[in-house]
C-alpha cells in the first residue's frame, strides 16, 4: 500500500500466503460404461482423493540487509519501505530509490524461511511461486527479478528447507501516478510446492 503522507509516498506491502501446497499423491478408482450398456447410468468415470504425506510451513523474517517487516498474523506481514519520493534519497534503513527519467524504482530485501513441519516426506527442496492478489497495471512488482501478475509465477525452483533464503523485492513506480493513484493496495501470495 502506497500511503503519500506531506508530500512523500509511504509504501507497504502485506505478503500473504492463502496457500500452503502440500506434498500429495491422488489415487483412482474409477469405472467405465460398457458399450453394450443400453441405458445410461451414473456411475463415475474417476474419482480422486489426495493424500497428504507432509506440510511445509512458511515464514516471512527480516534480514539484516532488508527493510523491516511490520508483525502480522499467521502467513501476514507488511514489508515497511517507509516514505519515497522521487528524486529523495530514502530515509528507511536498507530501501534504495533508483530513479529514472520516467519512473522510481524501491528496491529491497526480506527473507523466507520454509521449514517441514510434518511426519512425512524427506523434502529437502521446495518450489516458491507468488503472484499478486489483484492485477496491477500502474505499477510493475518483481521478486528476485520475476516480474509479478495474478498467475503464479516461480521465484525460487529449489529453495532450501530448513534453511532462510533472501529474497529481493523491487516495485517500480511511474512519475505519472498523481498522488490519489499512488496510493497502493495489493498482496502478494505466495505457494510452495515440495520438490
Amino acid at each position: 500500500m502506497i500511503v503519500k503522507t506531506g508530500g512523500r509516498c509511504v509504501i507497504r506491502l502485506w505478503f500473504v500466503l492463502p496457500v500452503l501446497v502440500l506434498g500429495s499423491s491422488l489415487t483412482v478408482d474409477g469405472w467405465t460404461q460398457k458399450k453394450s450398456t443400453t441405458g445410461h447410468t451414473s456411475r463415475p468415470a474417476l474419482k480422486m482423493q489426495t493424500q497428504t504425506t507432509g506440510s511445509i510451513s512458511v515464514a516471512f523474517v527480516n534480514l539484516p540487509d532488508g527493510a523491516m517487516l511490520a508483525p502480522g498474523g499467521a502467513g501476514r506481514r507488511a514489508l515497511d519501505l517507509g516514505q519515497v519520493a522521487y528524486g529523495v534519497v530514502s530515509r528507511t534503513p536498507n530501501v534504495q530509490i533508483r530513479t529514472l527519467k520516467d519512473r522510481m524504482i524501491v528496491t529491497t530485501r526480506f527473507g523466507l524461511a520454509l521449514q517441514n513441519t510434518g511426519a512425512g516426506g524427506p523434502f529437502t527442496t521446495a518450489t516458491v511461486l507468488a503472484s499478486l492478489a489483484f492485477p496491477d497495471p500502474a505499477r510493475v512488482l518483481r521478486i528476485e527479478g520475476v516480474k509479478m501478475g495474478s498467475v503464479p509465477q516461480v521465484i525460487q525452483p529449489r529453495a532450501r528447507i530448513g534453511a532462510t533464503s533472501a529474497c529481493r523485492f523491487e516495485i517500480e513506480v511511474p512519475v505519472t501516478l498523481t498522488e490519489k493513484d499512488a496510493q497502493m493496495r495489493n498482496s502478494i501470495l505466495f505457494q510452495v510446492v515440495p520438490n
